[in-house]
């Protein structure tokens, strides 16, 4: 790359092709269903805040580069070339970048240099379109309108920037060139280019019955959301239920929807309902989709009353996998059952099944006790559950695991998953002060910090812990990455305004050069957090209430 810049060239690639390369050796793994949940939603996610920035962004001095090195450049960056590879097919793509190449090797390039090789082997408008994409922040979000005429489905479809918020642009906002894909039960894929100089796109999708769904963006390959009327999303939530829908476009349903509830253009009620269309699924990404539903529900509501009837609609969401998934390993099992079992050990054990909880006690106590060892993968599920209970003998038992581990991978686990997960606030103080004490590695004690924020009951205490200790942490890490993630993730999950003007005055007063765009994108998250709990309080607490 000719300068930082450019940075996405080298870390949004190297991010896309990792997962090109595995799905071609091993596509047993359906490693771009996993890319969807673990980048390109990460990419939605910040991309929506006002607090984001284009995946190109101007760097005038390189102290300013710890800051772009973040879901933008890694996870947009990635996202956006996996649109472009879909849109342009493998061959293009492939000519387009042996000849780029052959001729920039051993020099430093520039992105309109990528764009241009891939659209002379491609003959389609591709620096125009990724133009759209690269120089400017946020991504759209497509409303969709239908009209059946005869055999036939009519949609209208609309574009407008995706905004956390949820305030609109206007005319004269964001517009995207938008490769855009159609499908329908059983009918063939359609394709087409939304125009970001038409407010309206109109598409004909011929002998689609009235009681067909039709879904946009099938795979999820396209870096945009999707709003849909309420009768195409009545067709899609039996779409879910009857599993007519591959797994990771069920995922999409519901991950779209729970953004625009957080945006406030639906209501959190319709996302409960829509998380009961999937008590039946048995598919890793989309229960993991819907653990990170509820980890955002989670934080909105931890302050209130009804957090236990929160949990308990958890425990019956999670009710029917349960019976299905085993706490060892089967025979023939793929790796992502491995990954669903610690996912639903975790869920229920925090949610308080006891019946879980209590056979991850037992597992423990003959693990710590050097008896029969708990299974790496579920190891930090175990960890989790118990810690979970808050009892202070368990507390000592991992503490004592953790002085004597000598696999820096087990000590991380114990850590984050054990000691950091701890629901008594006096059990997380005593994690809080080990994390900098000499047991912990300096570059371990951000994780492990980080991890007690993001506890229920861990957030009030980091964030004092944080501010106590502002002077030996700034000095020990200086304003490096490590430093900026632990502003971010010590200050993000308050909900009132009043925490926000804090944490905004508090670093206005304690400055820290380089993480002034993670404390704006924590303060951006807060008053949105805070929105979504002040406009939807009453219909989550009357959802409950009709239970």
């Amino acid at each position: 790359m000719e300068w930082w810049t450019h940075l996405w060239l080298n870390e949004g690639f190297a991010s896309f092709m990792e997962n090109l390369t595995t799905d071609v050796l091993y596509p047993e793994y359906k490693i771009w269903d996993q890319f969807v949940p673990n980048t390109l939603i990460e990419a939605l996610m910040l991309d929506s805040l006002d607090s984001s920035h284009p995946i190109e962004v101007d760097v005038g001095h390189p102290s300013e580069v710890d800051e772009i090195f973040d879901n933008i450049s890694y996870n947009k960056g990635a996202s956006v070339i996996r649109m472009l590879y879909d849109w342009i097919g493998d061959a293009a793509f492939k000519t387009g970048m042996n000849r780029y190449l052959t001729k920039y090797s051993y020099k430093n390039t520039e992105t309109p240099q990528l764009w241009a090789e891939l659209e002379s082997a491609s003959g389609l408008p591709v620096t125009s379109v990724m133009k759209t994409w690269t120089e400017q922040m946020g991504f759209p979000c497509i409303s969709v309108t239908s009209q059946q005429e005869g055999s036939n489905r009519v949609l209208t479809l609309t574009q407008s920037k995706f905004v956390a918020d949820g305030r609109e642009e206007g005319e004269n906002g964001s517009r995207w060139q938008i490769p855009i894909s159609i499908t329908s039960s059983g009918k063939e894929v359609t394709k087409i280019m939304m125009n970001q100089e038409l407010q309206e796109t109109m598409v004909t999708l011929a002998n689609v019955s009235p009681n067909d769904w039709v879904k946009l963006n099938p795979g999820v390959v396209g870096f945009y959301r999707v709003n849909y009327g309420s009768a195409d999303l009545a067709r899609l939530c039996d779409a879910v239920k009857a599993k007519s829908l591959p797994a990771v476009d069920r995922l999409n349903i519901l991950d779209d929807l729970f953004s625009l509830i957080s945006a406030g253009k639906a209501k959190t009620s319709d996302g409960l309902r829509l998380l009961e269309s999937y008590k039946e699924e048995e598919s890793y990404i989309v229960w993991n989709n819907i653990s990170q539903a509820i980890g955002s529900l989670s934080v909105v509501i931890a302050d209130q009353e009804f957090y236990s009837d929160w949990e308990r609609f958890v425990l019956d969401l999670f009710s029917g996998i349960k019976k299905s998934v085993k706490w060892d390993p089967v025979e023939g099992e793929s790796h992502l059952d491995t990954l669903l079992r610690a996912l639903v050990i975790t869920r229920l054990g925090k949610a308080g099944d006891q019946e879980v909880r209590q056979e991850a006690k037992r597992r423990f106590d003959l693990h710590a006790s050097g008896g029969a060892k708990i299974s790496p993968d579920i190891r930090s599920a175990v960890y989790t559950c118990v810690a979970s209970m808050g009892q202070e003998d368990d507390y000592n038992t991992m503490l004592r695991l953790h002085e004597e581990e000598e696999l820096h991978e087990e000590k991380e686990r114990l850590a984050r998953s054990g000691l950091a997960a701890f629901s008594s606030k006096p059990i997380l103080a005593k994690t809080l002060e080990l994390s900098l004490s000499s047991s912990v590695r300096s570059q371990d004690s951000v994780h492990m910090i980080s991890s007690v924020a993001h506890n229920r009951k861990g957030r009030d205490l980091t964030w004092q812990f944080f501010k106590d200790n502002f002077v030996l942490l700034k000095e020990r890490y200086q304003s490096g990455f490590l430093l900026s993630h632990l502003v971010k993730s010590c200050s993000e999950n308050f909900i009132s305004e009043d925490k926000a003007m804090e944490v905004e005055q508090y670093f206005v007063e304690h400055p820290l050069p380089g993480s002034e765009r993670n404390v704006a994108q924590s303060v951006e998250t807060i008053r949105l957090n805070s929105a979504w709990l002040n406009r939807d309080l009453m219909d989550i607490n009357n959802f409950f209430k009709q239970k």
